[in-house]
């Protein structure tokens, strides 16, 4: 679940600011084969992303979107772990338009 692996530091509609969490960094560790870094582009390639930005420092994670698209809603949604469903049948819409 992406609740267990994110939370919100901050969001306005169009940014949203997330912190991963120490249970990702310890999925990524144990699971070398997997590349976040393939992940996020494959994110950023959604035509609702505008841009996705990583700090690894801090390990947080700002992804600006467009609210026209991807309403601010399903953000907090979709790291509640409600409306899953919903969220998924919106991504698979924005993927068929590509």
């Amino acid at each position: 679940m992406f609740a267990e692996y994110f939370s919100i530091i901050h969001h306005i509609d169009g940014r949203i600011r997330l912190r991963a969490s120490a249970k990702l960094k310890k999925f990524l560790q144990e699971n070398d084969t997997i590349n976040p870094f393939n992940i996020l582009e494959a994110i950023e390639a959604s035509p609702a992303i505008k841009s996705i930005k990583f700090n690894k420092i801090i390990g947080s994670l700002t992804i600006q979107y467009d609210t026209n698209l991807f309403e601010p809603i399903y953000w907090e949604s979709c790291i509640k772990g409600e409306r899953l469903e919903e969220i998924a049948q919106k991504i698979n819409w924005m993927i068929k338009e590509i």
